[in-house]
């Protein structure tokens, strides 16, 4: 059983729960149970409506298989600093994970969800946010509480629906980012910037001309895709079994994949980069992508370009991007430099020092937040942008 005020080990029982209370002036015990949830967790799932601060004590265990880092912006009272400083702990493939609720107004959570390697669930919460105040100098309440699996589940379904309305911090974002002033009187303290209605970030998405005629052709090009998608997928999971060569799967792919099929998105050019890649590597990591639940897909995805970036593998970039963006068209991008210079021209481009399978996730959940934030915008998915950017003589100098 777990005692009221000792940091004592977590018991194993569900019914037990710790009360941490902590009074201004004295060391309090909750920032030894954030060293703990960090260093335990294999799924760590951080909440919290400012940070001011951060600790570089803090340790992320290289078996944590999901992570989440979501703040908030409300009153400008997040610091930038210690978004700078998360930025910089970070590891290069873990960038896009620390997240803000840009388009949430009233973020106000201050919880850790995790779960560890012998299946044991946690939830912290209370009046805490994270900074060094809250662990020395604050009077702070909160409640340390094992959770059954269906709370955690239910936990993670409320993490999605925030995930899913943030974008991840990066250097740009911060730029836009306007943070609270100080207390004119000189007693530290921050006053209350406006609360702002609209996200840090607006995106100004391209209309080219002939924009329906355009998505006509590109729908055309989704349903030419559908009709050859179980042959295409059978042909990567032959192809990753070991079924079949590099040079079977490369010489049988324009049966499901090709201009002349109508179910292809980029013009000509990869054939010449691309033919000499190592597909049964490249096609075991589609298969794992396309096996992986949604949501946890993104990770997967992050893991599996950071493999294939590791091996050298030249398919991996425009093709593999390609056929994810057709399997998945509401979630991933094609790669592609009009792509990027949108961002760009929206200041809005991945942290500096991302790993790729980061600035490939950061890309896609970037692009994802443009379409969310314009519900009347004649792009439906992304794959429907891509288009778009592409036709937009904004974003593609050579229209």
């Amino acid at each position: 059983m777990l005692s009221t005020a000792t940091g004592a080990p977590i018991a194993n029982d569900m019914k037990s729960m710790k009360i941490i209370l902590h009074r201004s002036q004295s060391r309090s015990v909750l920032g030894e149970h954030y060293l703990t949830a960090f260093k335990d967790a294999v799924e760590l799932y951080v909440v919290s409506a400012y940070l001011t601060e951060w600790d570089w004590e803090i340790k992320l265990t290289p078996a944590c298989k999901r992570f989440r880092c979501i703040i908030g912006k409300d009153f400008g009272i997040t610091r930038k600093s210690a978004c700078m400083d998360v930025l910089r702990w970070l590891p290069a493939s873990r960038k896009a994970d620390f997240l803000v609720a840009d388009t949430i107004v009233g973020f106000h959570p201050k919880a850790v969800i995790w779960r560890t390697a012998k299946g044991q669930a946690f939830m912290l919460v209370g009046s805490s946010n994270l900074s060094r105040a809250a662990f020395e100098g604050n009077v702070e309440a909160n409640v340390l509480v094992p959770i059954s699996e269906k709370a955690f589940e239910e936990a993670k379904d409320w993490i999605e629906w925030i995930e899913d309305r943030s974008v991840p911090v990066s250097e740009d974002w911060l730029d836009q980012y306007v943070e609270a002033v100080r207390n004119p009187g000189g007693s530290g303290k921050r006053m209350p910037a406006r609360k702002e209605k609209s996200p840090v970030v607006t995106f100004k998405l391209p209309r080219p001309s002939k924009t329906a005629d355009r998505l006509r052709v590109r729908r055309k090009q989704l349903e030419a895709y559908a009709k050859q998608r179980n042959g295409l997928i059978r042909l990567f999971r032959r192809a990753a079994s070991g079924s079949i060569t590099n040079t079977q799967f490369f010489d049988e792919l324009p049966q499901y994949w090709s201009m002349e099929k109508g179910s292809r998105l980029q013009g000509k050019g990869w054939e010449r980069t691309g033919k000499h890649a190592d597909f049964q590597e490249l096609a075991a990591s589609f298969v794992a992508i396309l096996d992986a639940n949604k949501r946890d897909r993104d990770d997967v995805v992050r893991v599996e370009l950071d493999h294939l970036d590791a091996r050298g593998n030249s398919a991996r970039k425009a093709f593999l991007s390609e056929m994810l963006c057709l399997r998945f068209p509401n979630d991933y991008p094609v790669l592609n430099d009009p792509v990027h210079r949108f961002l760009r021209l929206n200041r809005f481009t991945a942290p500096r020092g991302s790993s790729e399978g980061a600035m490939y996730i950061d890309l896609a959940k970037k692009l994802r937040m443009a379409l969310r934030a314009n519900p009347n915008y004649p792009a439906k998915n992304l794959a429907e942008l891509d288009l778009l950017i592409w036709a937009s003589s904004d974003y593609n100098p050579n229209a």
